[in-house]
């Protein structure tokens, strides 16, 4: 079962502030999903997050990229869910 993480875990792993974290939910950049008014992200997106980042520093293309290039069209996922609510 993957972890389930606040943004203020995910600021302090990857050192950056809430402020961002916050941000980067909103922008749709780091898939999340709001209970009540704070935002859950799971683990697994935050380490896709840093495989893209040091993949596109490599120009090597990511793990989830390659994850979806072998997945049949019918099998793409049509779009992440975003609930966007003040938090």
């Amino acid at each position: 079962m993957d972890k389930i993480l606040t943004v203020q875990e995910v600021a302090d792993y990857l050192k950056v502030s809430r402020t961002t974290v916050w941000r980067w939910c909103n922008q749709g950049k780091l898939p999340a999903f709001k209970v009540g008014r704070g935002w859950r992200i799971h683990r697994s997106r935050v380490e896709e997050l840093i495989g893209e980042e040091i993949g596109e520093e490599d120009g090597k293309e990511s793990e989830n990229e390659r994850f979806q290039a072998a997945k049949p069209e019918s099998q793409q996922p049509v779009a992440d869910i975003k609930l966007k609510d003040s938090c």
